[in-house]
């Protein structure tokens, strides 16, 4: 796990470390520098772009610490060899990116404003682009210059590097509208600790490839932050370990409350994904039209009617995929929300819980809703009515743009581990615990992919696994299945179900068995 810090955190772990240290801001600048100029002269792609041209580098450096940035890497580049690179500066220097900038002259950088009608032509023929225009530290609305900025960035026909994040990447500052769109990067440089705001579901398509920089700060730096970047390694320490002489009672026991008429594969691949987990038994609590369908349908996991879900004692429960929002499911997830077991909500059972009302549960509860399952669910936590267009409307945006904070809202209102679906999936706890896995797997976008994801977390739930356990390791089973399927090509949600099985057994060293 690498640990993720706000702007906010990132300006104050840049304070407290010039000040514990007794480093200045041209120290760790240079830093800096020196790991990012040398990330771009050792990678294949960015190293042929660089030798691309007559005008190798253009950096783009506002009049911040970011510009500096920017000047810094270029006199790097400069020293290895490179000639003809260009620096279109801010006119507004401050102090520190003004030392920055004489020493990339001296260096034979050529400086330019951004007006100069030679400043676009050097961007359009340059190898690649650095962008340091705007840092973590931007506030307000843009200038005009800025603007400029992002303009000449548009023109860049080589790759667009960004300088820590992409300028213009920020909060969400309208409650009418999403922000104005950033520079978009091929990659983004980023100092660690990394930022979380570059992996928020609206801004992480404006990255590219994040490289994490490191070296400028303590390694330490950013471990009490409280977010997390989840890497494939992490898995073992979240996945319940099973005895090595235990039985099927002991694995847990899981039902399943899903499907309905047009909508029985959904309950099909939860109930598979339950097992997929390594649970010890799933049942499918279905309704009864359904029962000789999916009794015919699935092998391993048992088929009952609803209204007789038998004698066994179920260790957990998974609710929602395919079920419908009618009024004896509405019933059905009253019982279940007052149950002293482990219980997942997912697709229907998300409606039926924003438009509930109900107060935090006790037992442990894991969410599992897509950005359009979401809304209703943040609008709730925002004290407003889940059915309110312009509530709904804030409640994506900010689910886009204002992750972190809308996702620990939510879960502290309903007393949930909340898994937020997406090619960047974040995971919340009501705690403030918050984790991000960086998927971005296309693969996954598909229909039912979901539904194994639920049934994943009710079986680590049913295994004994916490909600907050529960949720990581079903979201890490479910991203490396979708990798380890890739081989497919494009495949249905039935082919994660191997892949997820064969990973989800695994000790606590990550080591399959």
């Amino acid at each position: 796990m690498r640990p993720l810090v706000g702007f906010a955190q990132a300006l104050a772990l840049d304070a407290s470390t010039k000040e514990s240290y007794g480093l200045s801001d041209d120290m760790l600048m240079e830093s800096a520098a020196i790991g990012m100029a040398r990330f771009l002269e050792e990678d294949e792609a960015f190293r042929v772009a660089l030798g691309s041209s007559a005008v190798p580098a253009v950096a783009l450096c506002g009049g911040g610490n970011n510009g500096g940035d920017a000047l810094a890497v270029a006199r790097r580049l400069a020293f290895s060899g490179r000639t003809g690179i260009v620096a279109v500066v801010s006119p507004r220097l401050g102090p520190v990116a003004r030392r920055r900038l004489d020493e990339a002259r001296l260096a034979g950088v050529s400086a330019l404003e951004p007006t100069d009608e030679r400043a676009a032509r050097a961007v359009a023929e340059a190898g690649l682009v650095l962008d340091g225009a705007i840092g973590v530290g931007f506030k307000g609305p843009a200038r005009p210059e800025l603007a400029e900025f992002a303009r000449l960035a548009t023109l860049a026909r080589g790759p667009v590097i960004a300088i820590d994040v992409p300028s213009g990447l920020g909060p969400l500052r309208s409650r009418e509208s999403d922000p104005a769109p950033p520079v978009r990067a091929a990659a983004t440089l980023c100092v660690e600790p990394l930022k979380a705001e570059a992996f928020y579901q609206g801004n992480r398509r404006h990255c590219g490839r994040i490289v994490p920089i490191s070296g400028v700060f303590h390694r330490s730096a950013g471990l009490g932050s409280g977010t997390v970047l989840l890497e494939p390694g992490d898995l073992g320490a979240f996945l319940p370990e099973p005895d090595p002489d235990c039985h099927k009672g002991e694995r847990g026991a899981l039902a399943v409350f899903a499907g309905s008429p047009g909508s029985a594969g959904a309950a099909a691949l939860c109930a598979r994904g339950g097992s997929a987990a390594g649970a010890g038994s799933v049942t499918l609590l279905t309704g009864e039209a359904l029962v000789p369908i999916l009794s015919a349908t699935l092998v391993s996991q048992m088929v009952r009617p609803a209204s007789d879900p038998g004698s066994r004692r179920f260790t957990a429960a998974v609710a929602g995929p395919g079920w419908g929002a009618d009024e004896p499911n509405a019933r059905a997830l009253d019982g279940l929300w007052d149950a002293a077991m482990p219980l997942a909500l997912d697709a229907d059972a998300l409606g039926l819980l924003a438009s509930a009302g109900k107060a935090p549960r006790c037992s442990p509860l894991v969410l599992t809703p897509h950005p359009g399952e979401f809304a209703p669910l943040a609008a709730v936590a925002m004290g407003a009515d889940p059915d309110d267009p312009e509530a709904l409307g804030l409640a994506a945006r900010r689910a886009r743009f204002d992750t972190a904070a809308v996702l620990a809202e939510a879960a502290a209102r309903f007393g949930a581990v909340v898994v937020l679906k997406g090619s960047v999936t974040w995971i919340g706890d009501p705690d403030g615990r918050l984790a991000v896995w960086d998927g971005r797997d296309p693969g996954l976008a598909t229909a039912g992919s979901g539904d194994v994801l639920a049934g994943l977390a009710g079986g680590f739930l049913a295994r004994g696994a916490g909600a907050w356990d529960a949720a990581v390791a079903a979201t890490l089973v479910h991203g490396l299945a979708g990798r380890a399927a890739a081989y497919k090509g494009f495949y249905e949600a039935e082919g994660l179900l191997p892949e997820a099985a064969r990973i989800s057994r695994r000790d606590a060293h990550g080591n399959e068995g």
